[in-house]
């Protein structure tokens, strides 16, 4: 069984069975991040095209209806308080609150292996790695909020507190943890005897793939969440990239979540900008992916930004 004592580092909004209640911790919540992730790493893996054998995949990770529950059971528990934030902080015009959790509490999240298994697989534990530091959980969670920190952790080799001592231990154990999540993709893909694939340009869905995703992590120190959010913000509400369509978008021509994910990493008692893009189909008509591709290049130059993963494939 593994054991993660995770730290909010950002505010998290993360509804209940009332979605306009108070924030809950729920283990189905985490459970969808931990599947949006693990799906992204097959992808990469398997491509695109074979959406049975991707599904297969999957099912034998976390379970399906079909061939029935997950290898894994996740418990996540803890007393945390919450406060009234703001998910817009970049809008003056919109001062609405949300609830949410806020910075600085803990709650533990924990894996452990459903009978008859005895162990849990190392494809879980390093998908769950790449899902708290790429990624976060609940409402704007691509735009900053609901940002996790590992505090302590029992039986978790992937990633440890200690990784947080400095911007270079982390970045170094950032690459670790997405290459040993590719190997042991490889590897089970290899066991279920799946063929790999090259994806399509744009792939169908967001996958973990040089050609088709970026990963940026700013070396800057900045002194708090709120303004590692705002430094974020004032670049992307700049006249030179607000309201581009590439960036996720709602109204009338419907909604289409962004491909950007924001993350505000927390080392020792300053905030860095760890940013991950995904190129992969539009609902409606393709955006222009330079224009992305130009905005973390504009991160990379404002904040010390070096390349965690970076094709040679220009967008």
């Amino acid at each position: 069984m593994a054991v993660l004592h995770l730290e909010t580092v950002t505010p998290l909004f993360l509804g209940g069975a009332d979605p306009r209640g108070e924030p809950e911790l729920r283990a189905a919540s985490f459970r969808g991040a931990l599947r949006f992730w693990l799906r992204a790493l097959l992808g990469g893996m398997i491509g695109d095209k074979n959406l049975d054998a991707l599904r297969q995949a999957e099912a034998t990770v976390f379970g399906s209806t079909d061939s029935g529950a997950s290898p894994v059971v996740m418990r996540v528990a803890g007393n945390v308080q919450q406060g009234p934030y703001r998910p817009l902080l970049h809008n003056s015009q919109k001062s609405f609150t949300f609830s949410g959790i806020k910075p600085s509490e803990t709650f533990s999240l924990e894996l452990i292996p459903r009978r008859p298994y005895t162990s849990v697989s190392q494809i879980v534990l390093f998908t769950t790695a790449l899902w708290f530091l790429l990624g976060g959980v609940g409402k704007r969670s691509r735009r900053g909020f609901g940002t996790l920190r590992l505090q302590k952790a029992e039986d978790f080799p992937p990633f440890t507190p200690e990784d947080y001592q400095n911007a270079a231990k982390f970045q170094m154990a950032l690459d670790q943890v997405i290459t040993k999540a590719q190997t042991e993709a490889q590897t089970l893909t290899s066991i279920l005897k799946i063929a790999t694939d090259v994806p399509g340009t744009p792939p169908a869905f967001p996958i973990l793939h040089p050609d088709h995703t970026r990963i940026l992590f700013c070396k800057h120190q900045l002194a708090t969440w709120e303004e590692a959010m705002k430094n974020f913000w004032d670049l992307l509400r700049s006249e030179k990239y607000r309201d581009d369509r590439v960036f996720g978008f709602t109204g009338g021509a419907g909604r289409q979540a962004s491909p950007l994910h924001l993350r505000v990493v927390k080392i020792g008692s300053k905030y860095h900008l760890l940013m991950t893009a995904f190129r992969s189909r539009f609902a409606s008509s393709p955006p222009n992916w330079r224009k992305l591709e130009n905005f973390l290049k504009d991160c990379a130059q404002s904040w010390q930004g070096t390349w965690i993963m970076r094709g040679n494939t220009s967008w």
